[in-house]
């Protein structure tokens, strides 16, 4: 019994000499830092997932204000968090070679995973050179029919809601939806109809925060090495299965009948048969276009859906409801929609882009709500940073987008929603590598210009025919929900009013 008694304190005590090894990195290498203490590291919220990570973050970001970087632990890991702009940009442009990855390793097993934001070093620049040319203006001006479809979708629900609360939340992430799904897979999705079609659902369940996904997730960041080896599964099989099977039917559907959309599979299809190849399954863990396989060309579909179904649904509901709060802002874009529709005979691609007033509304609402609230990187090689700090090679790294948007430093009053500060008299004044809605350097977000138009499209055709109004179920201010760890999604619905213009007598001074 006492010997017993005696490994397990035994057992108990290594293991907390193992997990505490390490809690003197940053002081061994003179970097501030947050103290960590036994299990959970220097923040037990952030180790547990407990609360959403902007707010999170951010609290460490002003306890260490006004430093230009400082170390923590999550449980046992360190990471680097750098809080100054200027080192940012050493970060993601200047010294991106050494900061390129993401992670601290990739998972083989799955299939989906093998996209171009997960993919490192060569594999990821070969891809990346490939699908720039997808997202040019010319191939959005070529997939604009398939928005204005969609548009016309959610006209017609709109117009069935006129004069009721609506949770703007659910209904732009179901225009989202719509979108990508036309335009990625080449389906229509009909989710603005019905709420419950298949890829809303896929929607879902791909961003909901199981106990076990979060377990994982604290296993990976305590023990990156051993979890490397078992390379556990993050994406569920039913997601796997059904985005495999609609990508593969659909290109198969192409080929037999020889169809064109001008979307993004049709795009993807161009990139494989310029090596005059035929599509396959195969090896998916190389990055070579004589190569892609039906796997690879999923998993692009996958990370185009992933990113777009969630954070353009969240720019708009989040726009919508400061639109609702700041009356005079709404009834300018209004002003501007009106005249630029007006000016090119109708809702066209040209219109939109002239949109210039909308496109400062919607910078601001990305500012106070980024769609990331933090971005991260991962030392390949070990680094000296401008401020002499040395950075080991396999450091993580966290950039806090959600505290530098809400640094009164850099934003001014970063509570108010002020669309001036992207005017062209004033957004010289924003110091670069602050504003980081789709990220920076060679590795920003590829499809900005694809969520930009996706957001415009569903904005023009709410405020074009409708004013969004406060309500009594509103939720003033909007709180964001820790079940999303990584974007920036509202904790409940986003409930306002929706009235015809064409019944406002504020509608005719416009």
């Amino acid at each position: 019994m006492f010997m017993t008694m005696y490994l397990v304190l035994l057992a108990l005590f290594l293991l907390y000499k193992f997990w505490t090894s390490n809690y003197n990195y940053w002081k061994d290498r003179d970097i501030p830092h947050i103290p960590a203490v036994f299990p959970f590291g220097s923040s037990r919220d952030l180790a547990l997932q407990s609360g959403f990570q902007g707010y999170l973050w951010s609290e460490l970001y002003q306890k260490l204000s006004p430093l230009q970087l400082f170390g923590v632990h999550i449980m046992r890991t360190p990471f680097l968090v750098i809080r100054d702009p200027d080192v940012i940009r050493f970060v993601l442009a200047s010294s991106f070679f050494n900061f390129r990855d993401r992670q601290p390793f990739k998972r083989s097993r799955e299939p989906l995973t093998h996209h171009l934001f997960n993919l490192e070093g060569e594999q990821w620049r070969a891809l990346r050179t490939k699908l720039t040319s997808t997202f040019t203006s010319g191939k959005l001006k070529g997939m604009f029919p398939l928005f204005l479809s969609c548009s016309e979708s959610l006209d017609s629900i709109l117009q069935r809601n006129v004069n009721t609360v609506i949770d703007v939340k659910d209904i732009t992430a179901r225009f989202s939806t719509d979108i990508i799904g036309t335009c990625a897979f080449g389906m229509d999705m009909d989710s603005i109809s019905n709420p419950n079609a298949e890829f809303r659902k896929i929607g879902i369940e791909i961003f909901k925060l199981k106990n076990s996904t979060r377990l994982k997730l604290a296993l990976v960041n305590t023990f990156p090495a051993i979890m490397k080896i078992f390379s556990p599964r993050f994406t569920p099989k039913s997601v796997e299965k059904f985005i495999l099977g609609a990508v593969s039917s659909t290109i198969e559907h192409r080929l037999r009948y020889g169809i064109k959309r001008r979307d993004f599979i049709d795009l993807l299809m161009i990139l494989k048969n310029m090596n005059g190849e035929k599509i396959k399954s195969g090896d998916i863990t190389k990055v070579n276009l004589s190569n892609m396989t039906m796997e690879m060309m999923a998993a692009q579909c996958f990370v185009f859906f992933t990113a777009g179904f969630e954070t353009s649904g969240s720019v708009q509901s989040c726009c919508l409801y400061e639109l609702a709060l700041n009356e005079d802002i709404q009834c300018r874009v209004q002003k501007e929609i009106d005249h630029m529709i007006e000016n090119f005979s109708g809702l066209t691609y040209e219109a939109v882009q002239k949109m210039v007033y909308l496109d400062m509304v919607i910078a601001e609402t990305m500012r106070k709500y980024p769609t990331l609230p933090s971005l991260t990187r991962f030392s390949t090689e070990r680094t000296v940073l401008p401020s002499g700090h040395v950075i080991e090679k396999g450091v993580r790294v966290l950039i806090p987008v959600w505290a530098l948007h809400r640094d009164p430093q850099l934003f001014p009053e970063p509570e108010k929603f002020d669309p001036e500060r992207f005017s062209d008299e004033n957004i010289a004044s924003i110091k670069p590598f602050s504003y980081l809605p789709f990220g920076e350097g060679p590795r920003m977000c590829i499809g900005k210009r694809f969520g930009l138009l996706q957001t415009k499209m569903g904005l023009i055709t709410v405020l074009k025919n409708y004013r969004v109004e406060l309500t009594s179920k509103t939720v003033i201010p909007l709180d964001f929900s820790p079940k999303c760890i990584l974007i920036t999604a509202t904790e409940g619905p986003i409930h306002l009013k929706l009235t015809s213009r064409s019944e406002d007598p504020r509608a005719s001074v416009l």
